[in-house]
């Protein structure tokens, strides 16, 4: 029986991540874990840019939530040790694994919050989740990531 392409690609890229990590090499990981990101900075601006409180675009808010979501999942493992290395990220990420963890999962409920708050079409408790990712933006990036 032939495996469905997808499952030789899931597999491909899992030995291709196995053998970078193996070599020290983080360079896909990085990369992954710096598009998850700025993806999140730029799904925020749109949201914010699309509620105006009259003819917001509240399913496409609640779109970009869920997908912010989304990718917070694959954050972790996008993090192996050693991969601070030509990176923006502080060791602080590895020596403070589990602040690291719960702050992501503290994110992760804004975004929660924002898809709930565009699915009640509710302005004030979605600028409330605004608020508070930017918050949180801020301090991950005092805490666990570089100026350069």
């Amino acid at each position: 029986m032939r495996k469905p392409i997808t499952s030789v690609a899931l597999i491909s890229a899992g030995l291709l991540m196995v053998a970078s990590a193996v070599a020290g090499d983080f360079s896909q990981q990085i990369d992954e874990r710096q598009q998850g990101f700025l993806s999140f900075a730029d799904n925020l601006q749109a949201m914010k840019e699309m509620e105006d409180g009259r003819d917001s675009d509240w399913a496409q808010i609640k779109t970009l939530a869920l997908k912010n979501s989304e990718t917070i999942a694959t954050l972790p493992a996008l993090f192996p040790e050693g991969s601070d290395v030509g990176s923006r990220s502080r060791t602080t990420v590895w020596n403070k694994w589990d602040k690291f963890e719960q702050d992501l999962s503290t994110l992760d409920m804004q975004f929660a919050d924002m898809a709930s708050a565009a699915e009640a079409q509710d302005v004030k408790a979605l600028k409330k989740a605004f608020k508070a990712a930017d918050r949180s933006c801020k301090s991950c990036h005092r805490g666990f990531r570089t100026k350069r």
